[in-house]
């Protein structure tokens, strides 16, 4: 067990050790996952650390200290959504391994996009014709869920606006069935009614973002099955974060009514039935990893969400949503928990104050 600030880690490894803790006055919980990181970046400065991939000293440190934010905030597992260096698969490996102190990682290596559209940071131009190949690469890579980029990003600068959609219906739906004929899951970058729609009706399993999403949308999600991680806090944090990103005066009027937007639709996800997960989508501008997630989870709060409902998406939802046999504490059950002060069903920042984590 080591000792980092206030927050006490364990790591059982091959030799386990009886150790006594005190959780007099504590709440024990089951973890919070983030369903949306990118371990390669940092949240503080784009340039510099896309610097730092090509230096394996000054990655590893920022990456150890990605891990160790996000450990320190009570999230034991965390879903990486690619990377063009292949860099969070490479320190997915080390944790799993036990060459490095981190929570469980689930690696997407590098997402698929089209040649030429956005991505280029996030993962290589795969054609339709180059699908099938890519797939079978990222097997070999043992990655554990396949990304793919179906729209481009949100505008700041002009409400509503949004990227262009990269495959077609066609060639989207292709890709989905051969990385479930292969054992993998699809999480779907997507914003824009119309890239979320076409990557519901392809069958994803997640979708990433989904600003501009409608409740026809929300609904056909609900009846497929398919969950929503909503990422509000890389759009918000622009209105902390403008003197980085060349912001004009109109800038905060788009992203205060897009931010409000995604709001009122994450209440309409939930009053329709839809599995949301809470991912922060760490390493984008303004979002440092382990930081960002208590501020997601305030998001979540003013959209009108409990704290018992924000705890079962972050919980509960979180693990289904990354495969893993998480989500309650009871026997048989892999020890993964965490013990804070206060209790975080009447208060949501109780989760400010994690004194143990326990990863399994």
């Amino acid at each position: 067990m080591a000792k980092e600030g206030d927050t006490q880690f364990t790591f059982p490894g091959p030799t386990r050790e009886t150790v006594v803790l005190d959780w007099t006055g504590l709440t024990a919980l089951a973890p919070p996952v983030d369903c949306h990181v990118h371990l390669a970046l940092d949240g503080v400065d784009f340039a510099a650390a896309r610097r730092r991939w090509d230096t394996p000293g000054e990655i590893t440190s920022q990456v150890q200290n990605a891990l160790q934010d996000t450990l320190r905030h009570g999230i034991l597992a965390v879903r990486d959504g690619g990377d063009r260096a292949g860099i969070a698969l490479r320190f997915r490996n080390l944790v799993t391994g036990g060459a490095m102190a981190g929570p469980v990682v689930r690696a997407a290596g590098f997402a698929l996009r089209k040649p030429g559209k956005y991505g280029s940071f996030l993962g290589r131009g795969i054609t339709a014709g180059e699908l099938d190949s890519a797939l079978d690469n990222l097997v070999r890579h043992g990655v554990n869920q396949v990304k793919v980029i179906v729209s481009g990003v949100v505008s700041f600068t002009d409400y509503g606006r949004v990227g262009a959609l990269q495959y077609t219906a066609g060639e989207l739906a292709t890709l989905v069935k051969g990385a479930h004929n292969r054992g993998l899951p699809v999480m779907a970058h997507a914003s824009s009614d119309a890239a979320v729609a076409m990557a519901v009706r392809a069958g994803v399993d997640t979708v990433e973002h989904g600003y501009f999403l409608t409740r026809n949308t929300l609904e056909l999600m609900a009846e497929k099955g398919i969950a929503w991680v909503p990422t509000v806090i890389p759009v918000a944090a622009q209105l902390h974060n403008r003197a980085g990103n060349g912001t004009d005066l109109a800038q905060p009027y788009v992203i205060e009514k897009t931010v409000d937007r995604q709001l009122a639709m994450i209440n309409e996800a939930v009053a329709l039935g839809v599995t949301l997960g809470v991912g922060t989508d760490a390493g984008a501008a303004g979002v440092r990893h382990g930081y960002g997630y208590l501020e997601e989870m305030a998001l979540y709060r003013q959209a009108g969400l409990s704290p018992a409902q924000i705890l079962q998406c972050a919980t509960v939802n979180g693990a289904r949503i990354l495969g893993l046999d998480w989500g309650r504490i009871e026997p048989g059950r892999p020890a993964a928990l965490i013990a804070l002060k206060g209790d975080p069903l009447q208060e949501i920042d109780a989760l400010r104050n994690v004194q143990y984590v326990i990863v399994p």
